[in-house]
């Protein structure tokens, strides 16, 4: 029943009488000196403690880290297929305390809310290490991260290096043809598509804080066309074959390669971030990274099996006839 206009008018004598005695009540009921909660700023997340608690898994005490601890992101898999086999292994090796997330649907859902795992990820991070962290992700893995920096101001801030190998920050043209032709893909396939709504939201000056690295292979299949694909504006943008020409390595074997590595830990070990000049050329004469053995290679397959596996069973399930919609906050 819509309310009279005769109800509406309000006169100031007379809500005061309501509203005075209101504040005495609040006031009274709130502890002096007790600290009023203040919302984390940016969009409410819909990741719940628990939510995170079965992503989020750390090795390494973040408490008392002497090196800038690592969050992990996989793209079209889980943190063990992607990184269990190199990163997950070499980092800690080296003294950086390494988190990783694996999301529920694997990555294939819409990236917007996979962010949110990050946005929760990187706080928690913070809090319990007290210092800065660095964001790394593998494809559309780093692209996660960026729309955390990006949307939530109290991410940038706490983030002292942002990684991302083989990312289509210029979207792909093999999702874009796949997704187009086929008239269905998963949300984030559709995402990471040479212009999709999603990536015209992501772009535009980096936010100030981390230092910024693109690592990318001129030999990628998937994320094309190389190097334009993966350039980040504003970013450290390395070819793996800017330090070793016509270098062999494609979209998952970039994940153990030396070179990579090498990049990797330039931007983890400097202010700024990586600089492909202090990379050693003596790094082309080395295959994979520290921390692989003869195990090596099968895990690659194993990855790039997974992933396809993992295609198989989530992309009939998950997809969908057309890009998800922009959040009302990126729009």
């Amino acid at each position: 029943m819509p309310v009279s206009r005769a109800r509406q008018r309000w006169s100031w004598p007379a809500a005061r009488l309501l509203v005075v005695p209101l504040l005495l009540i609040g006031a009274a009921a709130t502890p002096v000196g007790a600290a009023v909660p203040v919302e984390p700023p940016g969009p409410a997340l819909s990741v719940t403690d628990a939510d995170l608690d079965r992503a989020l898994t750390c090795s390494g005490d973040l408490a008392d880290a002497d090196r800038t601890p690592v969050l992990l992101t996989p793209a079209f898999s889980t943190d063990k297929q992607s990184y269990g086999w190199n990163y997950l292994q070499s980092l800690p090796r080296a003294g950086y305390p390494t988190c990783s997330l694996s999301l529920p649907d694997r990555g294939y859902g819409d990236l917007q809310v996979a962010a949110e795992y990050v946005v929760a990820a990187t706080r928690r991070m913070h809090e319990a290490a007290g210092r800065p962290i660095t964001l790394m992700g593998h494809q559309h893995g780093a692209l996660n991260g960026l729309w955390a920096l990006r949307f939530w101001p109290d991410v940038a801030p706490v983030v002292e290096d942002f990684i991302a190998l083989a990312t289509p920050f210029r979207g792909t043209a093999t999702s874009a043809l796949a997704c187009r032709t086929l008239r269905s893909c998963p949300p984030a396939a559709w995402q990471i598509a040479t212009g999709s709504a999603y990536l015209a939201a992501l772009d535009g000056p980096l936010p100030t804080g981390p230092s910024y690295t693109s690592i990318a292979t001129v030999f990628d299949p998937l994320i094309v066309p190389q190097p334009r694909a993966s350039r980040l504006e504003g970013a450290s943008n390395v070819l793996v074959q800017d330090v070793c020409p016509l270098r062999p390595v494609e979209h998952f074997a970039i994940l153990g390669d030396h070179v990579a590595y090498s990049l990797v830990l330039d931007a983890l070990q400097h202010e700024g971030p990586a600089d492909r000049r202090r990379i050693s050329r003596l790094t082309c004469f080395r295959a994979g990274m520290p921390g692989l053995d003869a195990s090596g290679l099968p895990r690659l397959v194993v990855a790039a099996g997974g992933a396809v596996t993992g295609a198989l069973t989530q992309v009939p399930a998950t997809s969908v006839g057309q890009e998800p919609a922009l959040a009302d906050y990126a729009r």
